[in-house]
């Protein structure tokens, strides 16, 4: 037996998740932050982070996002953090794209609450748009916006109250994986434990072989622009919304929150393969993809861009989760290559890798996350 029941690996929110789940449960934890906590480099940073339930990417997220959605109200309750700021979502494109049919589609058949829209309605009742004639959404009222920074550190005082440690600036140098357990080798010393959680992002493949070449780190900038019609742009007038276009952009987008300026970036956009420790500041040409949702669609959102934020994403081959055993890696659960879109079921990738780490039953079907829907795994070592 180890010192620790597990090691948790990344002080983002899947990780203070992961933990929470595990120290709920009265197990021992040590959660190991490679940086500051919270880290600035990290996607887990920044003033919002959209939550929808209209789900295009895959139906298989509809059960995660329900049980995220409860789990993160109960935590808002718990923590009295105003996490959660329910604005509703937009899921905007031509009539045949594949968000629109996809978002469309995910509501009929799970049964959830939604509007379909035509593009005057659009206009009508959000100001802030503009859409050309033959552009459709799904409008669902529970959408909203989660608060990220507020939403780590409650996530992990949580975990610290049911008696897990933190230890940020400690990054992992090495570990090893066998029938006896784990340990965890960092430059302060060496940890013991029955299992281990590596859910450190975009570092993951730093240190863990089998997500390798399976876990693309690529650069994303998205911008803050001050728009000369302020209140067309709030919370209450502005949902949340992912959008194609018919000449094959993407954009999502938030609401003013906190700060001055909403929010806008551009996703399928090419970026840069970088690593997480050479991120630099966005320039401006890298704003010019995100300021083409407003020039085209909200355009008096056309202001000046009074903030740009760079982070480095995890994107996957097929832009869904690796939630998994590591194969012939001992207890060695990872759950990473988030691809830009996990912050908001985070509460529940947390509980399944925690039953992963400890044999348990996940709480919803982890099967299309596995590795092995994957060609040419690794061997799992360190």
């Amino acid at each position: 037996m180890g010192e620790y029941d597990a090691v948790v690996v990344g002080a983002g929110v899947v990780g203070c998740a992961a933990a929470r789940a595990l120290a709920g449960e009265g197990r021992g934890v040590l959660l190991l932050e490679r940086g500051d906590f919270p880290n600035p480099r990290a996607t887990s940073h920044g003033p919002s982070r959209i939550f929808r339930l209209a789900y295009h990417e895959g139906e298989m997220y509809v059960p995660m996002l329900r049980r995220s959605r409860r789990a993160w109200q109960r935590l808002d309750r718990d923590a009295e953090a105003d996490l959660f700021y329910r604005t509703g979502s937009l899921t905007v494109g031509p009539e045949s794209g594949d968000s629109f049919t996809g978002a469309r589609a995910t509501c009929h058949t799970h049964d959830i609450d939604h509007e379909v829209l035509d593009a005057a309605a659009v206009n009508d009742r959000f100001p802030a748009y503009d859409l050309p004639e033959g552009y459709r959404a799904v409008f669902q009222p529970d959408g909203g916006l989660l608060d990220p920074e507020r939403c780590l550190v409650a996530l992990a005082e949580a975990a610290m109250a049911d008696g897990a440690e933190l230890r940020a600036r400690e990054p992992v140098v090495d570990w090893t994986a066998g029938e006896d357990g784990v340990r965890v080798r960092t430059p302060r010393r060496d940890y013991d434990a029955d299992s281990l959680v590596v859910a450190s992002g975009a570092w993951a493949a730093d240190h863990v072989a089998a997500v390798e070449g399976l876990v693309e780190r690529e650069r994303h900038v998205a911008c803050r622009i001050r728009p000369r019609t302020p209140a067309a742009f709030a919370p209450d007038s502005f949902p949340v919304f992912v959008m194609d276009t018919e000449d094959g952009r993407h954009f999502y987008g938030l609401p003013r929150h906190r700060v001055p300026g909403f929010k806008v970036g551009a996703t399928h956009a090419e970026g840069s393969a970088v690593h997480p420790d050479e991120i630099h500041d966005a320039g401006l040409a890298e704003t010019e993809a995100a300021r083409g949702f407003a020039r085209d669609f909200a355009p008096t959102g056309d202001g000046a861009v009074l903030g740009t934020r760079a982070c480095v994403l995890s994107q996957t081959p097929d832009g869904d989760y690796i939630i998994d055993t590591l194969p012939d890696g001992g207890n060695v659960v990872v759950a990473v290559g988030m691809s830009g879109h996990g912050f908001k079921t985070a509460p529940v990738v947390g509980e399944v890798a925690a039953a992963l780490a400890t044999d348990s039953d996940p709480p919803v079907d982890a099967d299309p996350f596995a590795l092995d829907r994957f060609d040419g795994v690794g061997d799992g070592r360190g």
